[in-house]
């Protein structure tokens, strides 16, 4: 056995906490590879979502609590392949897609991932500033006219699948723009440098 480092005794089992030795702080105990391995398909027969205190919750067999849903596609399958997490960021299963609960479950789902997804559509380029690596936008969406900030501007404009774009701004905001072929001749110029 290697002696401890600095002043620090070994851990028990002689792992780190949240390691593969024991438990770790408000992880729970650890799960074994073959355990992680395990896709669990949410279904409307095996979990039940519900909003209490304007968060979504899931009931299922082995967990209750608050969840988020995070999309595996995010470009190109908004509603199939969710993945639902818990606080804790453990996956607690995958929604093949939001069809699937029908009715009022599904408008639930959509209406949630909608709120997490929300990306205000551009539909103008009034300006674009270089500077230092950085560009500054000045759009017109739905909203009105927005400002925002690039950061590598060639990473942070994502190309989906039609002519689709998002961009991804320095605040972790998102900006789409469903065709970019579609935008106006001057609109097009300002942005098909980045392209």
């Amino acid at each position: 056995m290697r002696p401890p480092m600095g002043n620090r005794p070994p851990f028990p089992g002689g792992g780190f906490p949240g390691g593969p030795f024991g438990k770790g702080p408000d992880r729970g105990p650890t799960r074994t590879l073959a355990e992680l391995s395990v896709t669990v398909w949410l279904t409307p027969k095996n979990a039940e979502f519900y909003i209490k205190n304007d968060f979504l919750h899931i009931k299922t067999e082995s967990y209750e609590g608050r969840v988020h849903l995070c999309r595996q596609f995010p470009f190109e399958l908004e509603w199939e392949f969710i993945s639902v997490m818990n606080e804790e960021q453990a996956e607690v299963g995958i929604i093949k897609a939001t069809a699937l609960f029908a009715g009022a479950g599904e408008d639930l789902l959509r209406k949630e991932l909608s709120r997490r997804y929300y990306a205000p559509v551009i539909d103008k380029i009034i300006g674009v500033k270089e500077r230092y690596g950085f560009s500054y936008w000045r759009v017109h969406t739905a909203e009105g006219n927005v400002n925002f900030t690039l950061h590598d501007t060639y990473r942070s404009i994502i190309r989906a699948t039609g002519g689709r774009i998002v961009m991804l701004d320095v605040n972790g905001n998102r900006f789409e723009i469903p065709n970019v072929e579609a935008l106006d001749r001057k609109s097009y110029k300002k942005i098909e440098l980045y392209l």
